[in-house]
């Protein structure tokens, strides 16, 4: 029967037919947001009286709500504690958009019960007042019941205040007419953290289902709310609380100061199996409700509050910047955003919550994968003690190698190999050097120090040489393993250490200057190409001010910017132009032109920062107590501009939680989630994003008191189906299930005594998420996401490097004092070397595609910027 009545209501309304509002009503202002539209304050063009506007795009998928929306508040709302409904509009719009419906509602102007709670000294209301509001919405709530409906979205924001202290329902966007026979729905409606356990069930089982008492445990919520000044589980991730409202044991009031019958209210309200939580009508008999005393004098006394409060200034209000979104903002919610403000059966958004439920669920084969992995101990060490054993002798016959006293043999070898090279690349006589090469190949394996320091080469090596290659070498200026070596090596110690010994021999001297006068480029790649002669450059081979145009050379390019910063340069992140964050303050870069440098923010210390373009943001470590902040893109564009004075007055950041002492983070995104994971002092957060309305990051999981402290920090998601944090310490890489939140070592480096540097850690491609590259100290391991060593192949670099990066070629960068070397993360083998002039410290600052940023740190406390565009694959000095 009241099926038919709903269908029948529904087919009666053409919203065609509808007046247009020009002339009748007229909009003054946005107050709010319904769960389809914006709510507008509005005024009736004759009478001047006050009204509120509901203004939403009338679109095939939601007309039947629209029109659902409409049958419910003629039907329902003439009743004291309902908003009343006024009439229905249509204003056309131009041909290709859709027309905008305005429903006309009774204007409540003294805002909602969240609006009062914000501007209520300590967040909350008196008891007496609290008692008042829940009576009202629960005689509001019996009048819906009792003509078999739903409300669905009971909460703080849908309970509004008049300005003579009555209380309205408002919002029949989700409102759902029950069928007379069953009284049951099974649709998953409402607003994540009011939500009752039974709706959150109905979605994961289609069996489940709930009645109108779903209304009585939101508004034991609401009652908490005005209680405590927000809901239970408000600062986690909405998703995060859909899956923890069914598991939690129902949430209690706090604080002592309440009333033993405002707690045992609460209690009823909070019964987690709805088939025993009381109806409407018992509630309105408990004595919390019923024994309110002196109703006249506590609806004065909430009127005068009111009455103070609307006429305070709103400073605070005036001063927060709101969230303006990217660019492109409409295409990027819609690809991204989770849920609306009251979560509804859309297709996207019911996705994004089913890989958010799917990612949190325990898997028991994983649980007992882990278990089994420990059972691996034993062979783990074994594992772990022969590649000690090899390391240390790598490591011995490194130092023997770079060490000031060198081996006469491989001095003379090494000369050999400078005069060979020198006169062949002069004369181009690649036929000459070729047949060269092949003999000091033969003498080098019969020097004891070279060929212990080089291995066999073959691919059964299970720890490949920093400088050996797999490929073939070509005929262009390409020497072999151990020529390359040496010729490498000496040239790189005979610049620092031996060029005086060297020197006095008369016969050399000639040779030398030819080499170092030029830039010498040995190819590493395996191309098959003529040898050209590079010309004569003197000095650095970096240019100032680069502008975007890619160079036709097949070397990368390394060029350096004029500016001079005068403190050390932390972090950087690409914009349009530079974000560059120092000691001392924030400024942009601007990448064309002169290279111009503005300042944003001064007097404040930026340890790391990324631009989150999708989100309009620039997320960053920074202030002295190295808190997490996400300053707004287009606040800081207005700080170059200076277009706009209102902008300018407010506060252009806000916090991410309340954490301090932040020391790196990184954001992860999987499907539509963007994860950011924190790895705090002793301490790991993870976060998500959460869309429209919230707009912000919000609390995930906490996991605290861990064993070490966290110094860098990742996430991955294995097989699709689990979340596990990465970390390093100065102990080694760890993990955490984010499920279980069971901590344990993933790889313990334990022949390096002492601590170790963690540089990166990086998830592999193609992998699902299971197997990572963990680089630290001066090499690289390959292993799983529980530990176990994938690959006996050891990422070795030339020498110690102070910053390493991936980067999104699937390459990984290392930058040292005498080079920077270019390696496959996927196999580690060395894909190109850039060789400086001088010993130099440099600290990687960002890349985007093939563009590479890094910083140099000079006497001090100087730094300037370098630009790298990579090109094909190449040994370079510069």
């Amino acid at each position: 029967m009241a099926r038919d009545f709903t269908t029948t209501s529904l087919s009666n309304i053409d919203l065609a037919s509808l007046r247009d509002p020009a002339g009748i009503f007229e909009l003054i202002e946005v107050v709010g947001n319904g769960t389809y539209g914006q709510v507008y304050k509005g005024r009736h063009v004759k009478t001047g009286q006050l009204a509120a506007i509901k203004v939403m795009d009338v679109t095939e998928e939601e007309e039947d709500e629209i029109k659902l929306e409409i049958n419910m508040l003629k039907a329902h709302s003439h009743h004291r504690n309902i908003a009343t409904y006024y009439g229905a509009f249509v204003k056309k719009s131009p041909a290709g958009q859709d027309d905008q419906l305005w429903l006309v509602m009774e204007y409540c102007g003294a805002g909602s019960v969240t609006d009062l709670l914000k501007k209520t000294k300590g967040n909350c209301l008196k008891e007496d007042w609290i008692a008042y509001i829940c009576r009202e919405v629960l005689r509001g709530l019996l009048h819906l019941h009792s003509h078999h409906v739903i409300h669905r979205d009971i909460k703080g924001q849908n309970v509004l205040l008049t300005e003579n202290a009555e209380i309205k329902l408002v919002d029949f966007g989700v409102s759902a007419q029950l069928d007379r026979t069953i009284g049951r729905r099974n649709t998953f409606i409402g607003t994540p953290y009011w939500m009752a356990p039974e709706v959150i069930a109905c979605d994961d089982n289609p069996d489940s289902t709930y009645d109108y008492r779903s209304d009585v445990w939101s508004l034991g919520i609401t009652a908490l709310e005005m209680a405590e000044g927000a809901p239970p589980l408000c600062d986690m991730h909405p998703m995060r609380a859909l899956f923890l409202i069914p598991r939690n044991p129902p949430p209690k009031l706090k604080s002592k100061k309440w009333s033993k019958k405002f707690q045992t209210f609460v209690d009823s309200c909070l019964v987690k199996n709805y088939l025993h939580r009381p109806s409407t009508e018992t509630l309105l008999r408990h004595s919390f409700i019923k024994d309110l005393p002196n109703e006249r004098q506590v609806r004065i006394t909430l009127k005068d509050h009111l009455d103070r409060t609307r006429k305070r200034r709103r400073e605070k209000e005036g001063t927060e910047y709101e969230y303006s979104g990217s660019e492109d903002e409409e295409d990027a919610m819609n690809e991204d955003e989770g849920e609306p403000s009251s979560i509804v059966n859309l297709p996207g958004e019911s996705m994004l919550r089913r890989e958010f439920l799917r990612l949190q669920q325990e898997t028991n084969t994983q649980t007992h994968l882990l278990q089994q992995t420990h059972s691996q101990d034993n062979y783990k060490r074994q594992l772990l003690a022969d590649r000690h054993k090899r390391i240390q002798q790598q490591q011995e016959e490194r130092r023997r190698f770079e060490d000031v006293w060198i081996s006469p043999c491989v001095i003379v070898f090494s000369v050999r190999v400078l005069w060979i090279f020198s006169e062949c690349w002069m004369s181009s006589k690649l036929e000459s050097l070729e047949a060269h090469l092949v003999n000091l190949n033969s003498i080098a394996v019969r020097i004891p120090h070279v060929q212990s320091r080089l291995g066999s080469g073959s691919s059964s090596s299970p720890c490949t040489p920093a400088l050996q290659r797999a490929a073939k070498p070509p005929v262009r200026a390409q020497l072999t393993s151990p020529a390359r070596f040496a010729f490498y090596h000496f040239f790189s110690f005979f610049k620092s250490s031996c060029s005086v010994w060297i020197m006095t021999q008369s016969s050399t001297v000639s040779v030398v200057k030819a080499i170092l006068s030029l830039s010498v480029c040995v190819s590493v790649n395996s191309r098959d190409e003529p040898c050209v002669r590079q010309p004569h450059r003197k000095g650095s081979v970096v240019n100032v001010n680069p502008t975007n145009i890619r160079p036709q050379s097949d070397a990368p390019e390394i060029r350096k910017y004029k500016k001079k910063f005068n403190t050390e340069i932390l972090c950087a992140s690409l914009w349009v132009n530079l974000l560059v964050g120092t000691e001392s303050g924030l400024w942009l870069l601007d990448r064309s032109g002169q290279g111009k440098v503005y300042s944003l923010i001064s007097r404040r210390r930026f340890q790391q920062m990324d631009v989150l373009e999708g989100l309009n943001m620039l997320i960053t470590i920074s202030g002295k107590k190295n808190k997490l902040r996400l300053y707004y893109l287009s606040w800081l564009r207005n700080k170059v501009l200076r277009n706009d004075p209102e902008v300018e007055k407010k506060q252009g950041w806000t916090s991410v939680g309340e954490l301090e002492g932040c020391v790196s983070y990184k954001v992860v995104r999987y499907e539509k989630i963007k994860f950011l994971v924190i790895a705090l002092r002793n301490a790991v957060e993870v976060y998500a994003w959460a869309p429209k309305p919230y707009h912000k990051f919000m609390a995930f999981k906490s996991f605290s008191s861990l064993p070490q402290k966290p110094l860098s920090v990742d996430l991955t998601v294995e097989n699709g189906q689990r979340l596990k944090v990465i970390y390093g310490s100065h102990s080694g890489f760890h993990a955490i299930d984010v499920d279980s939140g069971t901590p344990f070592d993933l790889y313990l480096p334990s022949h390096i005594q002492g601590v170790i540097r963690p540089h990166a850690i990086i998830i592999l491609p193609s992998s699902s998420g299971m197997e990572l590259l963990v680089c630290y100290e001066d090499e690289g391991v390959y292993i799983d996401t529980c530990g176990r060593i994938t690959k006996e192949t050891v990422l070795q670099w030339g020498e110690m490097p102070a910053s390493v990066a991936y980067l999104q070629s699937n390459q990984v960068m290392g930058w040292g004092e005498k080079a920077i070397e270019l390696r496959s993360a996927t196999t580690g083998s060395l894909e190109g070397v850039f060789m400086h002039k001088k010993a130099q410290k440099l600290k990687f600052l960002c890349e985007r595609n093939d563009k590479v940023f890094f910083a140099s740190v000079q006497s001090g406390g100087c730094s300037q910027i370098y630009f790298m565009a990579l090109g094909q694959n190449s040994l370079f000095s510069w």
